[in-house]
């Protein structure tokens, strides 16, 4: 009797319980012709939330590493599932890649010139952060800060880009944390603090637009050269370099 083989069917976002933004960055073409690899590198929000069922599908799922991006505080406060020495299987690391000791930017400043502000000044975290995923055990690695938007949209951001995934594609994976955060977002315009009126200004000026990471790829580009440019500035080294392109296109 012929064996019959089941290919897995990849999808990228990732319905894991209470988990709003896991998203696999599998799929996406490079301009040499190649594909990002399924199931290599995962981006999400917080699994602070997960349920049981949750993190199962995340083991499932086949993660081996999980990269926190978030600040000590926000760890205390809550508190990541994978954190405690286990047999869970799963290696997990804290990155913070900002330091609020080294201030804050300005209120007057858009969005864009906020990313570009936090990758100047926090090169040396950035850093340390692709050395974590770079150094990740064989398997899935997984990163995340709070919402999976401005932390780990910068970190997917410069993963893409650094494989040569087209602006584009890069500026789209960023923006479908809006579709993923929508009801969350909508709850919190619905009954969050303060005016409502003063709420929606706030969506409105943060929205993570396919044009706020268009306008970052490219002043990156202006003022380093680029994604792999920035982080050689930034102290990453070439190994390490060459682990994350071999991470996420294989070979």
């Amino acid at each position: 009797m012929a064996r019959v083989t089941l290919q897995r069917q990849w999808t990228r976002r990732l319905a894991w319980d209470d988990c709003a933004n896991a998203r696999d960055l599998g799929g996406y073409p490079t301009a040499d012709g190649r594909q990002t690899r399924w199931g290599a590198v995962v981006r999400s929000d917080s699994l602070a939330a997960l349920t049981p069922a949750g993190r199962d599908a995340l083991l499932a799922y086949g993660v081996r590493a999980v990269v926190d991006l978030r600040l000590p505080a926000e760890i205390a406060e809550y508190p990541n599932p994978f954190a405690e020495p286990g047999d869970q299987g799963v290696a997990y690391t804290n990155v913070s890649i900002v330091d609020p000791a080294a201030g804050f930017p300005p209120d007057t400043i858009t969005l864009a010139e906020n990313y570009l502000w936090s990758l100047d000044r926090f090169r040396a975290l950035v850093a340390a952060a692709m050395a974590a995923i770079a150094s990740a055990p064989q398997g899935g690695v997984l990163f995340h800060c709070a919402a999976g938007k401005d932390r780990t949209g910068l970190i997917s951001a410069l993963l893409l880009a650094l494989v040569a995934v087209p602006d584009q594609a890069v500026a789209a994976d960023y923006a479908l944390t809006a579709e993923c955060l929508r009801p969350r977002d909508q709850e919190w315009l619905e009954n969050g603090p303060g005016e409502r009126a003063e709420r929606e200004a706030l969506l409105v000026r943060y929205a993570p637009t396919a044009e706020v990471m268009l306008e970052v790829l490219d002043r990156l580009r202006q003022r380093y050269g680029g994604a792999e440019a920035y982080l050689r500035r930034a102290g990453v080294a070439a190994d390490d370099l060459a682990r994350l392109r071999a991470r996420l296109l294989g070979g």
